[in-house]
């Protein structure tokens, strides 16, 4: 005989733990299964290992630009003269963190954690294969479905036999590779391909796209590639990758086409990085009546699936890939599987922040530029911008390259783009003012620290103000106006 939970959770990343802990904590009885270690991608190959991967990175490039702080530069080596010192140090941050993620903690809760692979076998049934072999069958009244994703491989002769490297390796990497070819030129293949430039690989960088980050604004995309030049990488945009082989002496070869013409680049290691994909495969979805779409789950705005008893969150619903929204739309499934429909919250995606940890970091919250102006036209648009050598906490950082650009329409904030030092800190102000409807003029008058890079607001905040001072109507009222005083 079956037991019957309050809620199943299948999953135990970001959006899982939050959702069978917050359940745990209300009382409800709640299982979380999980087939190979809490924590999800986050902690074991995504933002936990990668901004400490890059953390070195930075430090390897400040060391080589240590003359404009004032010293001698210095070349870097590797703690022992080994780049495992490097993933060493990833995995030993992992270890800490881990803590937090323990079955333990999440058991005082009130969860029961079992570790074992899950699958539907009807609409409230799932059997679970433990990791002993046996088989245990389990029913509830609620599912949070919360698998996460994984890295999508592109179907390219011969990239198979070649090999390759994706996120879930790369930080176990024990030898620096000398030339690295790296696939895709968004987030995660530029964060890791600057990052592995500035260990010392020669690396380059192949992108299908016109330009680079793609989903950021324009001036950006040029902004990042030309540092990326200017740290040494090959950055190759409107270039396919159409073939890879290995030669006798174990190198790495990929052709791609470019410019209509096919070229050769020869490497010690490939770093595939051109997407993700929704880890919807074996859970016997068709049997709990769960539609995918293209592999990811289908959801409506409450993150009910086609079985409104399931719920799906994080990176399995492809609405996006980030921690903080996996988080996010775990609290929304928690409200909802436990409250009646009159009751129950709706996603909001209109003011979702995100940051590259890149550098200069780049941070966004809604629109850009661009965007904007094809929704709303050009003329209802106003762009702001200002640039960060003009912050004086900037300069004294000596981190002066970036800027931070405010759209607008009337006085609605319609989007932010920050590029710069700590730009995903600062992206958080802005956030808050498009979710509660602040206009720049409120944020204004709030008070800032100086010196701080927080001054920007004000710097934008200026900017608009300014131009509204210099309109034809306020610059006649205030001339009668001194008038009457003179």
């Amino acid at each position: 005989m079956s037991e019957t939970y309050d809620l199943i959770v299948i999953g135990g990343g970001s959006a899982g733990l939050v959702a069978a802990g917050g359940a745990g904590i209300l009382g409800a009885k709640v299982a979380l299964i999980e087939k190979a270690k809490l924590g999800g991608d986050c902690l074991w190959t995504g933002c936990v290992p990668s901004k400490t991967f890059i953390r070195s990175a930075r430090l390897a490039s400040d060391m080589r630009n240590a003359e404009k702080y004032g010293f001698e530069k210095v070349e870097p080596t590797f703690k022992g003269k080994d780049f495992a010192s490097i993933t060493g140090r990833v995995q030993d941050v992992i270890g800490v963190i881990e803590e937090h993620d323990a079955p333990e903690v999440f058991e005082e809760m009130g969860a029961e954690v079992i570790f074992g692979t899950p699958k539907f076998t009807s609409k409230n049934e799932i059997e679970v294969k433990l990791r002993d072999g046996t088989k245990q069958t389990m029913k509830s009244k609620r599912f949070c479905i919360s698998t996460g994703s994984s890295p999508f491989i592109p179907p390219i002769e011969g990239l198979e036999e070649t090999g390759y490297i994706t996120n879930e390796e790369v930080f176990h990497v024990k030898e620096l590779p000398e030339t690295m070819v790296v696939l895709g030129g968004g987030v995660i293949g530029v964060e890791l391909g600057q990052s592995f430039q500035r260990y010392g690989s020669n690396v380059t960088l192949i992108e299908m796209n016109d330009r680079i980050l793609k989903q950021e604004d324009e001036e950006v995309s040029a902004l990042m590639q030309g540092v990326l030049e200017k740290d040494g990488m090959k950055v190759l945009t409107e270039t396919k990758a159409v073939k890879f082989y290995k030669t006798e002496d174990g190198k790495k070869v990929v052709t791609v086409e470019r410019n209509g013409k096919q070229e050769e680049f020869v490497c010690d290691e490939i770093l595939a990085a051109v997407g993700r994909k929704a880890n919807s495969d074996n859970l016997g979805l068709e049997a709990a009546g769960v539609e995918t779409e293209r592999g990811k789950i289908k959801v409506d705005d409450y993150l009910r699936t086609t079985n409104k008893a399931i719920y799906a969150a994080g990176d399995i619903n492809g609405k996006f890939q980030f921690t903080h929204m996996a988080d996010y739309e775990a609290q929304i499934v928690l409200k909802n599987c436990f409250l009646f429909f009159p009751l129950m919250t709706k996603t909001d995606y209109r003011v979702v922040p995100w940051a590259t940890f890149t550098e200069p970091e780049i941070a966004r919250v809604g629109m850009v530029e661009k965007e904007a102006k094809e929704k709303y036209g050009a003329d209802k648009v106003k762009v702001y911008k200002v640039h960060l050598d003009h912050n004086d906490r900037a300069l004294a950082e000596g981190e002066p390259e970036g800027f931070a650009k405010l759209v607008l329409k009337g006085k609605k904030i319609l989007g932010v783009t920050i590029v710069g030092i700590h730009s995903g800190e600062l992206i958080s102000e802005f956030t808050v003012a498009m979710k509660h409807g602040l206009s720049i003029a409120q944020l204004n008058e709030a008070i800032h620290v100086y010196p701080t890079l927080a001054k920007v607001t004000q710097a934008l905040g200026t900017e608009s103000t300014i131009e509204g001072l210099k309109k034809d109507w306020v610059q006649k009222w205030f001339g009668r106006y001194l008038k009457i005083w003179r």
